[in-house]
């Protein structure tokens, strides 16, 4: 009787969390893309950002799941694991459910390789990729001629909430290929000194991947989440040309509401005189920067085909 008592409430908790997925991705499938043009980037959602430097394919924070457990996915992924290219990379910023899906992990090929920061170790075992590596802060390695530094950011490990209180592994990273550097922050708060000194590392990052929620309100403090207005602090403490914001408009939009990230993102960029510099992509939608300094970056929504074609 207890048995059933318990499934009758995991089902009715599990219905709850998928009657809350309500809003679409903006593109299903993955955009046309433009192999004349060096980088490339389709938001998937959440902290998954599918990259191409040339031809290399990598992939932030692989979630390609729905619900987590019992918490609902406002907006679910926009493409499926089958329908990527070859992913020659996949990158984890830290060992949370909803950034280290190991779901997706099993469905990406044993040939791509998997990097996470030093002591995720103990959450990465039995995973099918050959290549599996925890990176330092500033330790940087190499794949197909494209290089990944872990850098340090500002939030918190482990993965199942206690073990937080002893495990540090988490990190940003820096991307360098086909003549483009990107900045992929993962999930962090706000820290002037440490972005100033990724930033002065690396100059000339030309797109910054920036979390931005959630948050509460719109005042600075959160130590461990940014929101818009830090978001942008991060971009500007970076140098990065561009800033594409990330991790929202997918889990816990009950905490910020579901809109407001977006809306305070672009309100903040217009009264700094950034908007031309932001790109707040809706999920699925494809940022292309051209190689000429001088014309400003595309986003594309076509989908001419479903399936492994359809991202060139």
């Amino acid at each position: 009787m207890k048995s059933r008592w318990i499934l009758a409430c995991a089902a009715l908790l599990a219905g709850a969390a998928c009657a809350a997925l309500h809003r679409p991705p903006a593109v299903q499938g993955l955009p046309v893309d433009d192999p004349e043009v060096a980088f490339s980037a389709v938001w998937i959602g959440h902290a998954t950002v599918l990259l191409r430097f040339g031809g290399v394919h990598l992939l932030t924070d692989p979630n390609f799941a729905g619900t987590l457990y019992v918490v609902p996915r406002d907006t679910p992924p926009s493409a499926t694991v089958r329908e990527l290219p070859f992913v020659h990379a996949a990158i984890a910023s830290h060992m949370h459910f909803d950034h280290f899906d190991r779901p997706t992990l099993h469905q990406l090929l044993p040939t791509t390789a998997l990097f996470y920061p030093a002591g995720g170790e103990p959450y990465a075992g039995s995973l099918p990729q050959r290549r599996r590596e925890a990176l330092a802060p500033w330790q940087k390695v190499e794949v197909s001629g494209v290089s990944i530094t872990a850098v340090p950011v500002q939030h918190f490990g482990g993965r199942y909430g206690i073990d937080s209180a002893w495990n540090d592994a988490y990190s940003g990273y820096v991307i360098e290929g086909a003549g483009r550097t990107v900045f992929f922050a993962g999930d962090t708060g706000y820290h002037p000194e440490m972005f100033k000194e990724i930033g002065a590392r690396f100059p000339g990052i030309d797109v910054a991947f920036v979390p931005i929620a959630p948050y509460r309100g719109s005042t600075w403090g959160n130590p461990k989440h940014a929101n818009p207005t830090e978001a942008l602090a991060i971009f500007r403490d970076v140098g990065a040309r561009f800033m594409i914001p990330i991790h929202f408009e997918a889990y816990y939009g009950n905490w910020s509401g579901y809109d407001t990230p977006r809306e305070d993102l672009v309100r903040s960029a217009s009264w700094q005189g950034l908007t031309d510099r932001v790109y707040a992509l809706f999920p699925g939608e494809r940022f292309l920067l051209p190689d000429e300094a001088h014309v400003r970056p595309r986003v594309s929504r076509e989908v001419k085909s479903r399936g492994l074609l359809s991202s060139w």
